[in-house]
């Protein structure tokens, strides 16, 4: 049996990724902050994964569901993620460079923590998809904050994995950036200020000339990527490589 844990599961990839995983017969234990539709074979969790405790006491909720004898696969998708503060860096709110952080670097750390520390004696295919971001990869006037998490989370990936070689159940870290997709975070983006952010004509470009990725696409691209014998531990990946 297939179990795979996702963070942010309520809207957008998240979502289409939860609805993904179901369709082909798994068990998805979907986290987020707002209520999650409810499906068959899923079980919900409504959680802040900024916050600590919740998180950690969320993971001992799922492990206790997931009997190690029958479970076949299991993955990790930490796909929740915050765009703000968008702005310059000296004008950025301290206590929202805080929560991005908490977000986007801490909470994928905290739940792969769990995940590794409650699976360590299964025999399952164990899978750790961290959802980074390009702008992780090359910098952007106005997203410090984002560009930072990101690049740090793509650096826990590669460390995490590099943990792993003496693991006798070694897990697979993987970092992907998703590419630019039609969902809330774009929304969010069209609608900042060019002074906070001066490349935001780009964006709202991309919606007015339907170059925006449906989500759903981009969650049977994951699904493709996770199956794929390259996708090697440690590596950073494009899913456009898989569209």
């Amino acid at each position: 049996m297939e179990h795979v844990i996702i963070t942010g599961a309520s809207k957008g990839l998240g979502d289409a990724m939860r609805r993904a995983f179901l369709g082909r017969g798994a068990t998805v234990h979907a986290l987020a902050r707002s209520q999650i539709s409810e499906a068959k074979n899923q079980y919900s969790y409504q959680v802040d994964v900024s916050d600590v405790d919740a998180l950690i006491q969320t993971f001992q909720s799922i492990f206790s569901r997931i009997d190690k004898q029958t479970c076949t696969a299991l993955t990790l998708v930490n796909n929740a993620g915050l765009i703000s503060p968008v702005g310059p860096a000296a004008q950025n709110d301290p206590h929202e460079i805080a929560k991005s952080i908490a977000v986007n670097v801490s909470a994928p750390m905290i739940a792969s923590k769990a995940f590794l520390e409650h699976s360590e004696h299964f025999s399952a295919d164990r899978i750790v998809l961290n959802i980074s971001s390009g702008a992780g990869r090359s910098p952007m006037e106005g997203w410090s904050a984002y560009c930072t998490g990101k690049a740090g989370l793509d650096m826990y990936t590669k460390t995490a994995a590099l943990e792993q070689k003496d693991a006798a159940n070694p897990a697979r870290f993987l970092s992907v950036a998703p590419g630019i997709i039609d969902t809330d975070m774009q929304t969010t983006i069209r609608g900042t200020s060019k002074d906070s952010f001066e490349h935001v004509d780009k964006f709202r470009a991309y919606k007015e000339q339907g170059a925006l990725v449906d989500p759903n696409d981009t969650a049977k691209a994951m699904l493709q990527l996770l199956d794929d014998p390259k996708a090697k531990n440690g590596k950073l990946l494009d899913i456009r490589d898989y569209l």
